[in-house]
């Protein structure tokens, strides 16, 4: 190590001191982040874990201090103290950071502070917290996160927001919130000229349209991602698979598999599962 990185993190190690006797513990914690920031480089694992532990007691009391003026504030930082904790190896403290959130974002629920104080990115963080624990709390916190950004005219992040929900709803089997959460997406996107990302949102509220009984709204949504691609010149697999929602959408199975098999491989299983889903569905129907 060279003389200037060694003092470099001594120096940051220091002013993390400093920052906690200030009791400035947001601080504190980035400082100590840089620190085993540092020793990953190095791949210094033992003292990576122990200033990632250190990090993570200065932001579980930059919560604790908050808790009680502004618990959304204090549920950020406990989110970063747990994943502090984690990485450190200290499992329970990590455990009882999971607790306080869940009390705390209940808490807040109950007392109609969540739509007041915060702001998109934050719930968004909340979402993103929750999807690998509550789908259902995820999928709430996105809904609210982009509501919020699209009243704060927040387009290309309330339309980001917006996908990502319609993927909530679409794990919870819930289809046609799913396809009017993607059409929501579409449209901002297409506001936004992201007209790829336009398209192909259409293309996904299309098919859960069709999911969930509505083909009429799946024509509609089909029909928009074709002409986006042809104003955009969009010659991908995106205008076929745009095709293949229209066909489906009128009842052209035949012709629909056909298309649909030329490209089914180029897709990520999740969506080409859904994909499949509506001719199965529709295939039913048909006997």
């Amino acid at each position: 190590m060279s003389r200037r990185r060694q003092d470099e993190y001594l120096e940051w190690i220091r002013m993390a001191r400093l920052a906690m006797e200030n009791k400035d513990y947001e601080r504190a914690a980035h400082l100590y982040k840089y620190v085993t920031v540092h020793f990953g480089l190095l791949n210094d694992m033992e003292n990576m874990r122990k200033f990632s532990v250190k990090a993570g007691e200065c932001y579980f009391n930059a919560g604790r201090n908050l808790q009680d003026k502004d618990p959304l504030k204090a549920i950020q930082f406990y989110i970063k103290a747990s994943k502090c904790f984690r990485e450190g190896g200290e499992k329970e403290r990590a455990d009882e950071c999971d607790a306080l959130i869940e009390n705390l974002y209940e808490f807040i629920l109950r007392d109609g502070r969540i739509d007041s104080c915060g702001d998109a990115y934050s719930l968004k963080n909340f979402g993103d917290y929750f999807v690998s624990r509550s789908i259902e709390k995820a999928t709430e916190c996105y809904r609210r996160a982009a509501e919020k950004a699209l009243k704060d005219r927040k387009l290309h992040l309330s339309g980001r927001l917006y996908g990502i929900l319609g993927e909530c709803y679409s794990k919870l089997n819930r289809y046609e919130a799913a396809a009017e959460s993607y059409a929501k997406s579409a449209s901002l996107c297409y506001e936004c000229q992201e007209f790829f990302e336009s398209a192909w949102r259409y293309c996904l509220s299309g098919f859960h349209f069709i999911l969930a009984g509505r083909v009429d709204l799946a024509s509609a949504m089909a029909s928009r991602a074709e002409s986006i691609c042809r104003e955009d010149r969009i010659n991908v697999i995106l205008n076929s698979l745009a095709a293949v929602c229209r066909l489906l959408s009128q009842g052209s199975l035949h012709e629909a598999k056909s298309l649909w098999n030329r490209f089914r491989w180029k897709f990520k299983r999740n969506y080409a599962e859904i994909i499949d889903l509506c001719f199965q569905r529709l295939n039913s129907k048909t006997k």
